[in-house]
């Protein structure tokens, strides 16, 4: 019987109250290495003040050491009044990462939830993470053409992968990558000078030799550009940005 009524408390819990409390002001922050610091804001949604705590990963090895990379986030805590509000600014010491690409973070915001005076209540800690993109002044290029710039191309030996190579110093983030409507990946980051395979199904590979390719990019933002490319199986293509008036089209690109 009392396991059947902790049960219940989690189950209304869960159902009710497991939502984080706390949002940022973005899905990502771009640092621009012009400055030498970049700023998001963190805003407290509920009726009660909460704790939250940030810091910063490197995303190759998330158990990296904040201490070890070298950018502050401030404040590391900080207590949020109902309905409140708090930059959190994300600091770099201006010597330690790459100069000629950019490089990937993870910024980390933990809600901590006021302890509950209610019996057999659990109080669960709610986590954030956004990607931080940090921007090294003086990188050759704009970041907003990067998509139309990828090199894609399927593989001359085998008719069920496509090959994508970024040329350039910015990352590339993909969704719904797909040949004539047939879907190859869902989402796929692409690193400064980096090149993936994507297999994909027979009958994505069929359509390959004179298909289009289709996917949507993101922008700083976190808004999405449609590109769409006529597929050049055993030569690299390009995509290029699908016009507003296209949208809806589903014949040659």
């Amino acid at each position: 019987m009392i396991w059947k009524s902790l049960l219940c408390a989690v189950m209304v819990f869960f159902s009710d109250d497991v939502q984080a409390l706390v949002s940022l002001s973005g899905t990502r922050l771009i640092f621009d290495g012009r400055f030498r610091e970049a700023t998001i804001e963190v805003s407290n949604r509920g009726n009660a003040q909460v704790l939250i705590q940030a810091w910063l990963a490197d995303a190759r090895n998330p158990d990296t050491a904040s201490t070890q990379l070298p950018f502050v986030v401030t404040p590391h805590l900080a207590q949020l009044p109902a309905l409140g509000k708090q930059a959190l600014r994300v600091m770099y010491e201006g010597v330690g990462m790459p100069v000629d690409r950019e490089s990937l973070l993870h910024l980390y915001v933990l809600e901590v939830p006021r302890r509950s005076e209610a019996r057999q209540q659990l109080s669960i800690a709610v986590r954030q993470r956004i990607k931080v993109f940090y921007r090294p002044e003086g990188l050759p290029g704009d970041p907003a053409d990067a998509a139309q710039s990828l090199v894609w191309q399927g593989a001359a030996f085998d008719r069920s992968t496509l090959k994508v190579r970024n040329p350039t110093p910015f990352h590339v983030v993909l969704q719904r990558i797909a040949i004539s409507g047939v879907e190859v990946s869902e989402d796929l980051m692409l690193a400064p000078f980096a090149e993936v395979l994507l297999p994909f199904t027979n009958s994505a590979g069929a359509r390959l030799r004179s298909g289009q390719l289709s996917f949507k990019a993101l922008t700083d933002y976190g808004g999405q550009r449609d590109f769409c490319a006529q597929v050049e199986e055993n030569t690299p293509f390009n995509a290029r940005l699908r016009m507003p008036s296209a949208q809806s089209s589903i014949g040659k690109c």
